[in-house]
């Protein structure tokens, strides 16, 4: 994995979140305990950062985009500040270059959530050798899957000896403590089947018809509520093994989810969200999906009318967890991220999409719009 990340040292954990929680534990002290981060996100990205001692502080997002505000970051910046944390989604971050000399210029550690953009380069170098430290998942539902499981990539020699001393002395994850999570990647496997996949769509459809779209905004469910054994753990053997087997396959899985997102730029590039993105990014980014500004008056609409015409197509990828209950009095602002999960569609990118797929759903798409 080492030779994947060259350049980053490679620390496998059990469960991924577990990452974020040893970057930040590592960077915070008593004088510096604010961590700068996108309330767009799982709650338990936010619940990493408390249990690792920091004091979670909202960036916000430019205007349909999720590139950070980098104004916005630069005023959050100030002497309690430990340490920033960039999330890269469909797109890599525009301005992670921006945002590395202001770090480094503040003295502060810049560590960057590469949960869904395995495979993503910048300049020919991977991302996750780009930053202090980075975090990747491989979960069921990531670029590389499996159960659980993920790795910090750091490129700081005392980083690596803190953080390794610490996993060192975490138990290996038993195979009986995947189960919970094997059900579910199971009964997602068996649902988007070519057997039942069409039975499950035309119920999804049904489903959706009676309810507004608010009740089906993504979910903020809290995940974790303490640092339970699973989470501070390291991978069993026979993950890693599977997880070595995979990793040949990542460029070529980034190569046609890459291919999928040209389609969709012939037909909706003008809408596609992060339109600030250079070409040079977005060439080489994972695009784990391909998210499109339709507004939110007439997002329900062209939602369920794009479904209607036998298309799978998606609500915003995460929820803006400031707008949670307990978490919406931490510091920051989140009024462009509240803008953009009520605003955006996504369409899909993974492997079993094809190109005639795209085509047809991104012309659907422009017909939907079109009539409204």
């Amino acid at each position: 994995m080492s030779a994947f990340l060259e350049g980053a040292h490679v620390i496998p954990i059990g469960r991924a979140r577990a990452g974020l929680y040893l970057l930040v534990k590592n960077a915070v002290d008593m004088r510096r305990r604010r961590v700068i981060m996108s309330p767009y996100t799982i709650l338990d990205v936010v619940n990493m950062v408390k249990f690792a001692g920091g004091e979670p502080v909202f960036v916000d997002f430019l205007p349909h985009s999720t590139n950070v505000d980098l104004r916005h970051l630069e005023s959050l910046i100030d002497q309690r500040t430990a340490c920033v944390i960039l999330t890269h989604y469909h797109v890599s971050q525009n301005k992670l270059f921006d945002v590395a000399r202001k770090c480094r210029d503040s003295g502060i550690k810049l560590f960057d959530d590469c949960a869904i953009c395995l495979g993503a380069t910048i300049g020919g170098a991977r991302i996750g050798t780009l930053t202090d430290g980075s975090m990747f998942s491989f979960s069921g539902f990531k670029i590389l899957n499996y159960l659980w499981g993920g790795i910090v990539a750091v490129r700081d020699d005392d980083i690596l000896a803190a953080i390794s001393a610490e996993v060192s002395g975490w138990n290996r994850l038993k195979l009986t403590q995947y189960r919970t999570q094997a059900t579910k990647v199971l009964e997602y496997a068996a649902g988007t089947s070519s057997v039942l996949f069409p039975l499950v769509f035309h119920v999804r459809r049904a489903l959706l018809s009676s309810r507004k779209i608010e009740d089906i905004l993504p979910p903020s469910r809290v995940e974790t509520v303490s640092l339970d054994e699973t989470i501070r753990s390291r991978p069993s053997l026979a993950a890693l093994d599977e997880w070595i087997r995979k990793l040949p396959s990542i460029d070529d899985i980034v190569k046609r989810r890459r291919s999928i997102a040209k389609v969709y730029d012939r037909h909706l590039r003008d809408i596609c969200v992060s339109p600030e993105t250079s070409d040079v990014i977005r060439t080489e980014s994972a695009f784990v999906n391909y998210p499109i500004v339709v507004g939110q008056k007439g997002r329900d609409r062209v939602y369920r009318e794009v479904l209607d015409s036998g298309f799978d197509i998606g609500l915003s990828l995460y929820p803006n967890v400031h707008e949670t209950e307990n978490y919406t009095s931490i510091e920051g602002s989140s009024t462009n991220v509240s803008m953009l999960v009520r605003s955006v569609l996504t369409l899909p990118t993974h492997p079993k999409v094809t190109p005639a797929y795209a085509e047809e759903l991104a012309v659907t798409v422009r017909k939907v719009l079109a009539r409204n």
